[in-house]
């Protein structure tokens, strides 16, 4: 397996500055002794994602998302351990130390991201072919230049049933790896390839890694226009954006984006020079989607198909975009077409020109609403569809300025207006607040005892060493009755007996599992605040230890009350009970 030295992770950790990395995906403003923004894990408009420059973290007391550097970057871009490591190194021009064991055994993420460079080559060799000639004349016909082709990786998969996947395995990969991938097919007669006879369109994630395909019908009659690669551990077509990794530098010039549906819609534009543009991956937008977008951006125009389905999912996008604080715009596409036919057709100067016309999205669902608005029972019903939209934006004066608008629209009382919001945001207040009781109450089970718990990891961070080898002597690990809390304290643990304070950092990186490395990250965010005294460690061992014999005495007793109800032996159970009252007495340090 590929290892890289702990000398070059600790020259990475040390040189990724946590400001330096996360400011190139949030805007940063600083408060007191920390900086906060916009968390980009989650949707919300007042910022509660933060950053402590001193400990190298960030937490974000909306999501509870927390991490180092190294966690962030993996995070973001959704990559393993190792992914991250290189992309930091790449970052700030590291040499990295990599000892691989065997040069055949990697990760499975870098084996299937490997496999996908491979067939994308493959793809790209059978525009050679002559079938694949056709192909490439084809796309020369619709539009597309040789250097969009090359750009983009567009290739073709031969007809052959299983001419890929004979490639791939002459190659050597893993048949567990190719299973993996959703790029073959099992059928009674064995595994085929997924995509033979289409013409390929390589899908790259943010940091230009491809991970994935989508096939376009060619010279065939099949139903399916369209075929894409199933979801796979490199794969998440809700979160990924076609054409991002070379368009996002774009966007965050010009501060917008042009959200398409189709591949070559997407090609077109930027081809024609629109080049902050992206397109949706086999699946309709999301919420997944807006996050990404808001990484780069605060306005986004959505032109999709000029028919009554584009418009209609134009619609549906721009309310998840608002969900999201985006500002939503709808580009007009003339009926009939798409943004690639009519680029193609007329030129850009159209297409730019509807562009600066756009509409903001409630007046576009006003003007390409298909009931009768004429009637008080379609105003009705247009006013419910909307209001329902209304009631999921978290940041309430977004939701008033979009009431007002809504009133303007429909020539109804904006008291009414506000009167039904209330109504829809009261029940669905009431629900929330039902379900967080319920949570409430099994987090109280699960966790008996978890501010006295938090309050010990804290001390495992204080500067004052006297602290730290006072609890690494006399803590033991059983008392803790949190399992979250307990993974976090032994990773912890070994740093304690050294003279240097444990580097949260590091510590970040030990831990593998984000819900405890988000613990750790509210736990430890503010320590500056508090004053560390060895008088008040002493306090948290001793209830600690306290704690952990009620719970014992309170099983005991238990055990006891049956024991006398089954008329069964209890002596042992009364001595245990005596040895824990005595322990209980000595209590003092």
């Amino acid at each position: 397996m590929a290892r890289i030295s702990e000398q070059t992770i600790e020259q990475i950790r040390t040189t990724a500055d946590i400001y330096d990395i996360v400011s190139e995906y949030v805007q940063l403003k600083k408060r007191g002794r920390n900086f906060f923004g916009l968390c980009p894990f989650h949707d919300e408009k007042t910022p509660s994602f933060s950053i402590n420059q001193q400990r190298q973290i960030y937490k974000c007391f909306g999501c509870g998302a927390g991490g180092g550097s190294i966690n962030f970057i993996m995070e973001v871009e959704r990559l393993e351990f190792i992914e991250a490591i290189k992309y930091l190194a790449d970052r700030y021009n590291i040499e990295l130390d990599i000892n691989n064991t065997d040069d055949k055994i990697h990760d499975a993420r870098t084996q299937l991201i490997n496999l996908h460079e491979k067939i994308t080559q493959i793809y790209i060799d059978n525009l050679k072919t002559e079938e694949g000639k056709k192909v490439q004349a084809h796309l020369e016909k619709r539009g597309l230049t040789l250097k969009t082709i090359e750009k983009f990786k567009i290739g073709y998969s031969l007809k052959q049933p299983a001419v890929l996947l004979k490639q791939i395995r002459a190659m050597g990969e893993k048949a567990d790896i190719m299973r993996q991938s959703g790029l073959f097919i099992d059928t009674k007669k064995g595994y085929i390839d997924r995509f033979r006879g289409r013409i390929m369109f390589s899908i790259a994630d943010a940091s230009s890694k491809i991970i994935a395909f989508a096939g376009r019908v060619f010279e065939s009659d099949e139903q399916a226009k369209y075929v894409n690669s199933p979801e796979t551990p490199i794969y998440n077509k809700s979160r990924i954006l076609y054409g991002l990794h070379e368009s996002k530098q774009a966007i965050r010039k010009k501060d917008s984006v042009i959200v398409v549906e189709g591949y070559l819609d997407f090609l077109q534009l930027f081809q024609s020079g629109i080049d902050n543009c992206v397109a949706i991956s086999g699946t309709a937008f999301t919420d997944q989607h807006a996050l990404q977008l808001k990484r780069y951006c605060n306005t986004v125009y959505l032109a999709y198909d000029g028919d009554s389905a584009g418009k209609a999912a134009a619609i549906r996008a721009g309310y998840v975009l608002l969900r999201a604080g985006i500002s939503a715009h709808i580009i007009n596409i003339p009926n009939g077409l798409d943004p690639d036919e009519w680029v193609k057709q007329d030129g850009d100067k159209p297409f730019l020109q509807a562009l600066k016309d756009c509409e903001k999205l409630m007046n576009f669902h006003f003007d390409n609403y298909p009931g009768d608005l004429m009637t008080t029972s379609g105003k009705s019903t247009f006013v419910n569809e909307v209001l329902m939209e209304l009631v999921e934006i978290k940041d309430p004066v977004t939701r008033e300025l979009h009431a007002h608008t809504l009133s303007e629209l429909i020539q109804v009382s904006v008291n009414s207006i506000f009167e039904a919001l209330q109504t829809l945001l009261n029940r669905k207040q009431k629900k929330a607040s039902i379900i967080q009781n319920i949570n409430t109450k099994l987090d109280q089970k699960a966790e008996n005892n978890p501010l006295l718990e938090e309050d010990l990891i804290r001390f495992c961070f204080a500067d004052n060493s006297e602290i730290r080898k006072y609890l690494f002597d006399h803590v033991k690990p059983n008392w803790l009755q949190s399992d979250l809390i307990g993974e976090i304290y032994d990773k912890v643990y070994i740093h304690l007996h050294s003279e240097n304070t444990p580097e949260a950092g590091l510590i970040m990186d030990e831990l593998t599992d984000k819900n405890q490395r988000n613990k750790l990250a509210e736990i430890i965010f503010d320590l500056e605040k508090l004053d560390f005294s060895m008088a008040s460690a002493y306090d948290c061992i001793k209830r600690l230890e306290e704690s952990w014999i009620n719970l014992h005495l309170k099983k005991l007793r238990e055990d006891l009350k049956n024991a006398e109800i089954t008329k069964q032996d209890s002596i042992h159970i009364m001595k245990k009970i005596e040895d824990f009252q005595i322990q209980k007495k000595k209590l003092s340090y």
